[in-house]
């Protein structure tokens, strides 16, 4: 089987948590490619005007450039209809038989699983991978007794990984970029260039 990772996301921008997580996940659970999978239509983020899906997969694949572990996947910019994880990782499943999948999150998304779209579905056709984030407990797994079953409780707490923690949000870079501050060092220089050269989420 091949070890892969999957981290989704509205990657409104991307920036260097981001590619932390990747990183440190591919490292420590040997996996063989990181796919960057950006969302069209993210379900638990609507009514919010996004950077246009071409400009969102763009700038993925600046901040990736030249790891040749990473890769960004357009799989769910052009679908129809909301987001799901759970047709994407179908896909996936059905099209890469071989593929062992490693859903990476965030722990501040931890307590949002159970309200996914059959999460409980997804977390029977791919491996959770929680990962650190400031302010956030990777310990507290009650949110999703309810939803999961307790072997798979037990499964995710068995794939919780501490990683340097970079405090950063794509919501704070966009604030940044209105009020004209710098983005320097937030995100990949390839991308702060980007973002300046379109006139993303200025005013």
């Amino acid at each position: 089987m091949v070890k892969v990772g999957l981290l989704g996301g509205s990657f409104d921008p991307i920036h260097l948590g981001h590619l932390v997580l990747a990183e440190e996940a591919r490292e420590r659970l040997g996996l063989a490619r990181v796919l960057f999978v950006p969302n069209r239509l993210p379900p638990h983020k609507t009514g919010r005007e996004m950077a246009p899906p071409a400009d969102r997969l763009e700038m993925v694949r600046l901040a990736i450039a030249g790891n040749p572990a990473f890769e960004a996947s357009e799989i769910e910019l052009w679908r129809d209809g909301p987001s799901y994880s759970i047709d994407t990782v179908t896909r996936f499943r059905a099209d890469h038989e071989d593929w062992d999948i490693h859903f990476l999150i965030g722990a501040d998304t931890l307590p949002e699983l159970p309200t996914w779209y059959r999460a409980e579905d997804l977390a029977a056709r791919c491996k959770f991978v929680v990962a650190s984030r400031p302010g956030q407990s990777l310990r507290n797994l009650d949110p999703l007794r309810g939803t999961f079953t307790e072997d798979q409780i037990a499964a995710v707490a068995a794939r919780c990984i501490e990683i340097p923690l970079i405090g950063v949000s794509s919501t704070e870079i966009r604030q940044r970029v209105r009020e004209g501050c710098s983005i320097r060092y937030l995100v990949p220089e390839a991308v702060m260039d980007y973002i300046r050269g379109r006139g993303l989420y200025r005013p």
